[in-house]
């Protein structure tokens, strides 16, 4: 103290008071300091969910089928003969509806999986014709009323508004299989109906309108089992019912 007196004076204590005051303060600011230093960083949150389930939807189609080749061979106790090829063709429209999911994929891109359900009425039918001698014999056949199952698959383009998938899936329809033998005047025709089990596969794209509204496009193969068919008269034939569609349709999601 004596010390400070000689260099500082009589004001000494009141120095050395200022001096501790300030040190106090100095020290009070550097601990806040280093207090917010170690604070939390904020949590960003993900722009992607991993897995997100997007919505049910229904949706209306329209479509054209042709392309479908069935050799009609006609069985009798004299032999197997060609009667010619079938050509399914005919338009035809149906009513869908599904559910669908979303995961994330790579390049910005969406997974996009789900399951459809669908019926499609209209008819699709052809028939063919030859002479064998002196009769004049004919085949047919047609298909209608066909209910499916299918799984729909794809990837979206980056910014999300269209959808390119594909699609695999499972059908039932009514099989119509005709003949008739027509010598003169006198005609004999012949029918068998059955329901048929089948398969789809279809390639397409759907593309967002809205919030809630998209229109589609496919192209899809549909065949029917293969399966021997027996007339009254006791001749038979080979049915084999496939065809080739383009199928277009709006889809409104929920």
């Amino acid at each position: 103290m004596n010390i400070l007196t000689r260099y500082i004076g009589p004001n000494s204590r009141l120095v050395f008071s200022a001096v501790l005051v300030l040190s106090l303060i100095s020290s009070a600011t550097v601990a806040g300091n280093l207090e917010q230093g170690v604070s939390d960083p904020p949590v960003v949150s993900p722009t992607r969910i991993g897995s997100d389930v997007s919505a049910f939807y229904l949706g209306l189609s329209g479509a054209y089928a042709t392309g479908g080749t069935d050799r009609f061979g006609l069985t009798t106790p004299g032999g197997t003969f060609n009667i010619g090829e079938l050509d399914l063709s005919g338009g035809y429209g149906g009513i869908r509806g599904g559910w669908r999911g979303v995961l994330p994929a790579m390049g910005g891109r969406d997974y996009v999986y789900g399951f459809e359900l669908g019926y499609d009425f209209g008819t699709l039918d052809d028939d063919v014709m030859t002479e064998i001698g002196s009769v004049t014999v004919t085949g047919g056949s047609e298909v209608s009323d066909i209910l499916s199952v299918r799984f729909r698959n794809g990837l979206t383009n980056r910014s999300g508004t269209v959808l390119y998938f594909i699609t695999v899936g499972y059908v039932q329809g009514d099989v119509t299989t005709t003949s008739s033998l027509a010598s003169g005047a006198t005609v004999q025709p012949f029918e068998e109906n059955d329901t048929r089990n089948g398969f789809s596969a279809s390639i397409g794209a759907e593309h967002s309108l809205s919030e809630n509204w998209s229109i589609t496009g496919e192209y899809e193969y549909v065949q029917f089992d293969s399966r021997e068919v027996e007339f009254e008269n006791g001749f038979s034939t080979k049915s084999t019912p496939r065809y080739h569609g383009l199928r277009f349709g709006l889809n409104y999601t929920f």
